[in-house]
């Protein structure tokens, strides 16, 4: 059977509508929609997530479904993670490399002009994250990781920032 209507038949049997279960996936209801109605597949995260909520094994939600099996073996794209993070070590070195030697740009010109970015950029990036899918991808190591370098990566810039803030009013 397909995971369409697997998804279909297991959420009337627990009485449940299109947009509570999409509640409970983190998702849209257009996406419980589109999975029953065939015109597209669950993720494979999408996949253990209905696994676990219908308390099935992955072989009985994903055997019957010869499309879904396929689309898995693909393999996924590239990871978005891994995306950032190349496109950014790339720039980085790109950046430090034309700073350096074509616009001989010094650490404390560099510095200066990138702090308020830096800041900037974070608090964006905080604001763009869809924090209520977080929990289904941290786990408690990643989450101590994170607290360390984002408390590692900080405070020399808020040192820097109050630094600065503290020498301009001691000027005037």
């Amino acid at each position: 059977m397909q995971i369409g209507k697997q998804l279909q038949q297991r959420r009337k049997e627990q009485g449940m509508s299109q947009e509570l279960l999409a509640e409970k996936l983190h998702i849209s209801r257009q996406s419980i929609s589109k999975w029953e109605n065939g015109s597209s597949l669950p993720s494979f995260a999408n996949v253990v997530a209905i696994s676990e909520l219908f308390d099935l094994s992955l072989d009985e939600l994903i055997k019957g479904d010869e499309d879904l099996m396929k689309e898995l073996e693909k393999g996924s794209k590239i990871n978005k993670a891994l995306l950032i993070v190349l496109v950014g070590v790339a720039g980085a070195i790109i950046a430090f490399i034309l700073s350096t030697t074509v616009f001989n740009i010094s650490y404390d010109v560099l510095y200066n002009w990138l702090a308020l970015p830096i800041w900037i950029s974070f608090f964006a990036l905080i604001w763009s994250i869809k924090w209520k899918n977080i929990d289904k991808i941290v786990s408690k190591w990643t989450t101590v990781i994170a607290i360390i370098w984002i408390t590692v990566s900080l405070w020399p810039h808020l040192y820097e920032l109050v630094a600065g803030f503290l020498d301009g009013f001691n000027h005037r």
